[in-house]
Protein backbone atom coordinates (compact mmCIF):
# COMPACT_ATOMS: atom_id res chain seq x y z
CA UNK A 1 0.00 0.00 0.00
CA UNK A 2 1.52 3.02 -1.17
CA UNK A 3 2.20 6.13 1.71
CA UNK A 4 0.05 8.91 1.54
CA UNK A 5 0.96 10.89 4.21
CA UNK A 6 3.25 11.41 6.92
CA UNK A 7 2.37 12.70 10.95
CA UNK A 8 4.75 14.30 12.94
CA UNK A 9 4.29 14.48 16.77
CA UNK A 10 5.26 18.14 17.86
CA UNK A 11 7.04 18.82 20.76
CA UNK A 12 10.87 17.37 21.00
CA UNK A 13 10.17 16.43 17.48
CA UNK A 14 9.72 20.23 15.24
CA UNK A 15 10.66 22.22 18.09
CA UNK A 16 13.35 22.07 20.66
CA UNK A 17 10.90 22.27 23.25
CA UNK A 18 11.36 19.35 25.68
CA UNK A 19 13.95 21.86 27.63
CA UNK A 20 11.26 24.14 27.49
CA UNK A 21 8.62 21.87 28.91
CA UNK A 22 11.02 21.38 31.67
CA UNK A 23 11.81 24.46 33.10
CA UNK A 24 8.03 25.57 32.86
CA UNK A 25 6.99 22.73 34.94
CA UNK A 26 9.56 23.00 37.65
CA UNK A 27 8.59 26.49 37.63
CA UNK A 28 4.51 26.16 37.80
CA UNK A 29 4.87 23.56 39.88
CA UNK A 30 7.11 25.41 42.68
CA UNK A 31 3.97 27.35 43.22
CA UNK A 32 2.08 24.46 44.31
CA UNK A 33 4.67 23.10 46.79
CA UNK A 34 5.86 20.38 44.61
CA UNK A 35 9.24 20.80 43.38
CA UNK A 36 10.21 18.99 40.51
CA UNK A 37 14.26 18.01 39.39
CA UNK A 38 15.14 18.15 35.46
CA UNK A 39 15.12 14.37 36.08
CA UNK A 40 11.61 13.99 37.17
CA UNK A 41 9.85 15.86 33.88
CA UNK A 42 11.57 13.31 32.08
CA UNK A 43 8.83 11.16 33.55
CA UNK A 44 5.94 13.01 31.99
CA UNK A 45 7.29 13.28 28.29
CA UNK A 46 4.24 12.40 25.90
CA UNK A 47 1.60 13.20 28.42
CA UNK A 48 -0.98 16.30 28.12
CA UNK A 49 -0.79 19.20 29.95
CA UNK A 50 -3.70 18.11 32.38
CA UNK A 51 -2.21 14.34 32.33
CA UNK A 52 1.30 16.05 33.58
CA UNK A 53 -0.87 18.22 36.42
CA UNK A 54 -2.51 14.89 37.31
CA UNK A 55 0.44 12.23 37.09
CA UNK A 56 2.60 14.41 39.78
CA UNK A 57 -0.62 15.63 42.36
CA UNK A 58 -1.11 11.61 42.42
CA UNK A 59 2.15 11.23 42.73
CA UNK A 60 2.62 13.98 45.31
CA UNK A 61 -0.72 12.52 47.03
CA UNK A 62 -1.71 16.08 46.60
CA UNK A 63 -5.72 17.20 46.78
CA UNK A 64 -6.01 20.70 45.96
CA UNK A 65 -9.11 20.87 43.27
CA UNK A 66 -7.20 23.24 40.67
CA UNK A 67 -5.72 21.11 38.22
CA UNK A 68 -7.65 22.76 35.56
CA UNK A 69 -5.85 26.02 36.76
CA UNK A 70 -2.43 24.70 36.95
CA UNK A 71 -2.69 23.13 33.88
CA UNK A 72 -3.72 26.27 32.17
CA UNK A 73 -0.98 28.37 33.61
CA UNK A 74 1.60 26.11 32.43
CA UNK A 75 0.30 26.54 29.07
CA UNK A 76 0.27 29.99 29.39
CA UNK A 77 3.80 29.65 29.92
CA UNK A 78 4.66 27.50 27.60
CA UNK A 79 3.24 29.90 24.52
CA UNK A 80 4.56 32.56 26.25
CA UNK A 81 8.47 31.00 25.93
CA UNK A 82 7.51 29.13 22.61
CA UNK A 83 6.96 33.00 20.98
CA UNK A 84 9.85 34.12 22.76
CA UNK A 85 12.79 31.44 22.45
CA UNK A 86 11.47 28.47 20.23
CA UNK A 87 13.30 27.01 17.99
CA UNK A 88 13.36 24.31 15.16
CA UNK A 89 14.82 21.30 15.98
CA UNK A 90 17.89 20.02 13.02
CA UNK A 91 16.60 18.82 9.98
CA UNK A 92 12.98 19.65 10.12
CA UNK A 93 12.34 21.93 7.16
CA UNK A 94 14.35 19.67 5.15
CA UNK A 95 12.43 16.54 5.52
CA UNK A 96 9.27 18.80 5.28
CA UNK A 97 9.88 20.22 2.04
CA UNK A 98 11.50 16.69 0.64
CA UNK A 99 7.86 15.30 2.05
CA UNK A 100 5.77 17.92 0.18
CA UNK A 101 8.05 17.51 -2.98
CA UNK A 102 7.15 14.20 -2.76
CA UNK A 103 3.58 14.90 -3.11
CA UNK A 104 2.89 13.94 0.86
CA UNK A 105 0.61 14.75 2.72
CA UNK A 106 1.79 16.25 6.34
CA UNK A 107 0.17 16.53 9.51
CA UNK A 108 0.63 17.15 12.80
CA UNK A 109 -0.69 14.79 15.98
CA UNK A 110 0.23 16.31 19.20
CA UNK A 111 -0.75 15.85 23.14
CA UNK A 112 -0.35 19.41 22.91
CA UNK A 113 -3.66 21.87 23.01
CA UNK A 114 -4.55 23.47 19.87
CA UNK A 115 -3.59 27.19 21.12
CA UNK A 116 0.28 25.55 21.71
CA UNK A 117 0.07 23.65 18.21
CA UNK A 118 -0.96 27.23 16.80
CA UNK A 119 1.81 29.18 18.35
CA UNK A 120 4.48 26.60 17.56
CA UNK A 121 3.02 26.81 13.99
CA UNK A 122 3.38 30.36 13.94
CA UNK A 123 6.41 30.99 15.69
CA UNK A 124 8.53 28.08 12.96
CA UNK A 125 6.87 29.09 9.58
CA UNK A 126 4.98 25.77 9.10
CA UNK A 127 1.43 26.55 7.98
CA UNK A 128 2.47 25.93 4.15
CA UNK A 129 3.73 22.51 5.15
CA UNK A 130 0.65 21.35 6.91
CA UNK A 131 -2.45 20.05 5.98
CA UNK A 132 -3.72 19.90 9.42
CA UNK A 133 -3.14 19.48 13.22
CA UNK A 134 -4.94 17.11 15.43
CA UNK A 135 -4.54 17.47 19.09
CA UNK A 136 -5.50 14.97 22.17
CA UNK A 137 -7.65 17.76 23.52
CA UNK A 138 -9.92 16.40 21.47
CA UNK A 139 -10.12 12.84 22.48
CA UNK A 140 -10.75 10.99 25.74
CA UNK A 141 -6.97 10.20 26.28
CA UNK A 142 -3.37 11.48 25.09
CA UNK A 143 -0.80 9.47 24.12
CA UNK A 144 0.14 6.67 24.70
CA UNK A 145 -3.64 5.88 23.80
CA UNK A 146 -3.93 5.49 20.23
CA UNK A 147 -6.84 8.09 19.96
CA UNK A 148 -4.91 11.20 19.07
CA UNK A 149 -3.35 9.30 15.67
CA UNK A 150 -6.62 7.71 15.03
CA UNK A 151 -8.27 10.91 15.24
CA UNK A 152 -5.62 12.15 12.67
CA UNK A 153 -6.21 9.05 10.23
CA UNK A 154 -10.18 9.65 10.32
CA UNK A 155 -9.60 13.43 9.58
CA UNK A 156 -7.15 12.59 6.76
CA UNK A 157 -9.30 9.91 5.47
CA UNK A 158 -6.57 7.35 5.27
CA UNK A 159 -5.78 3.96 6.38
CA UNK A 160 -2.92 3.48 9.16
CA UNK A 161 -0.96 1.31 6.44
CA UNK A 162 -1.24 4.74 4.29
CA UNK A 163 0.71 6.75 6.88
CA UNK A 164 4.34 7.24 9.01
CA UNK A 165 4.46 8.46 11.81
CA UNK A 166 7.56 10.46 13.31
CA UNK A 167 7.80 10.42 17.10
CA UNK A 168 10.29 11.30 19.65
CA UNK A 169 8.80 9.97 23.19
CA UNK A 170 8.39 6.22 24.45
CA UNK A 171 4.74 6.99 24.91
CA UNK A 172 4.37 8.49 21.60
CA UNK A 173 6.00 5.83 19.42
CA UNK A 174 3.49 3.50 21.75
CA UNK A 175 0.61 5.58 20.75
CA UNK A 176 1.36 5.52 16.41
CA UNK A 177 1.83 1.71 16.99
CA UNK A 178 -1.10 1.16 19.05
CA UNK A 179 -2.65 2.87 15.37
CA UNK A 180 -0.94 0.56 13.28
CA UNK A 181 1.56 3.27 11.82
CA UNK A 182 4.95 2.66 10.86
CA UNK A 183 6.78 4.94 13.40
CA UNK A 184 9.77 6.26 13.42
CA UNK A 185 11.27 7.77 16.48
CA UNK A 186 13.85 10.07 17.03
CA UNK A 187 14.69 10.01 21.01
CA UNK A 188 15.86 13.42 22.63
CA UNK A 189 19.69 12.89 23.59
CA UNK A 190 20.33 11.57 26.30
CA UNK A 191 17.34 9.37 26.18
CA UNK A 192 17.86 5.50 26.49
CA UNK A 193 17.26 4.44 22.67
CA UNK A 194 17.01 0.59 24.31
CA UNK A 195 13.40 1.56 24.93
CA UNK A 196 12.23 2.49 21.74
CA UNK A 197 12.54 -1.36 20.40
CA UNK A 198 8.78 -1.46 19.42
CA UNK A 199 9.81 1.43 16.69
CA UNK A 200 10.30 0.63 13.21
CA UNK A 201 13.10 2.48 13.06
CA UNK A 202 15.03 5.11 15.38
CA UNK A 203 17.23 7.66 14.36
CA UNK A 204 19.33 9.85 15.94
CA UNK A 205 17.97 13.27 13.88
CA UNK A 206 15.21 14.16 11.35
CA UNK A 207 18.54 14.80 8.87
CA UNK A 208 18.52 10.85 8.96
CA UNK A 209 15.36 10.65 7.27
CA UNK A 210 16.49 12.05 4.66
CA UNK A 211 18.99 8.78 4.06
CA UNK A 212 16.48 6.09 4.75
CA UNK A 213 15.96 4.16 1.26
CA UNK A 214 12.23 4.34 1.52
CA UNK A 215 12.56 8.06 0.98
CA UNK A 216 13.64 8.75 -2.42
CA UNK A 217 12.52 10.98 -5.15
CA UNK A 218 8.38 11.43 -5.55
CA UNK A 219 7.56 8.52 -3.65
CA UNK A 220 7.68 7.03 -0.41
CA UNK A 221 7.95 3.36 0.16
CA UNK A 222 8.08 1.17 3.59
CA UNK A 223 10.43 -1.92 3.06
CA UNK A 224 8.46 -4.87 4.38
Amino acid sequence: MPTEAVIFDMDGLLIDSEPLWRLAEQEIFATVGINLTEDMCFETMGLSTREVVEYWYRHFDCDRGDIGEVAGRLEDRMVEMIREEGEPLPGVYALLEHCRQAGLTLAIASGSVDRLIEAVVERLALKPYFSLYHSAQHEAAGKPDPAVYLGALRRLDLKAGQCVAFEDSLRGVQSAKAAGLYTVAVPEPGINRREFVIADKVLHSLEQALQLPWLNGRTLKLQP
